[in-house]
């Protein structure tokens, strides 16, 4: 993680010095933590799709991206929240009746 790390401290306030994300899905992966964990403490840091940078609230811009970030953001956590219902509907109907869609083994048997 010492690479992404180097890249999380060149990460800049505004677009300007936006840092381009990896080409390496590893190196991402691990950058994208590291920011998850950042905004989670006090820190601001968009994705673009073309890379992360810290918006400044007075450039309209930048205004518009980070409300554009935050709503997509909204949706993604909805949408994790609804199949998560969804799924948890689905086993307790399955406990219900007893049986599995598409398996005509009964709950309950061994495999």
């Amino acid at each position: 993680m010492r690479a992404a790390q180097k890249l999380f401290l060149r990460i800049g306030h505004g677009k300007s010095e936006m840092i381009k994300r990896p080409s390496d899905p590893v190196l991402d992966r691990d950058l994208r933590r590291i920011i998850n964990s950042a905004n989670k403490n006090g820190d601001c840091i968009i994705n673009t799709g073309d890379g992360y940078y810290r918006p400044r609230p007075w450039i309209k811009e930048e205004e518009k991206e980070f409300k554009e970030y935050t709503w997509k953001e909204l949706g993604r956590g909805r949408d994790i929240l609804y199949k998560r219902l969804k799924m948890q509907e689905t086993f307790e109907k399955w406990r219900d009746y007893g049986v599995l869609h598409h398996d005509s083994r009964k709950a309950g048997q061994p495999e």
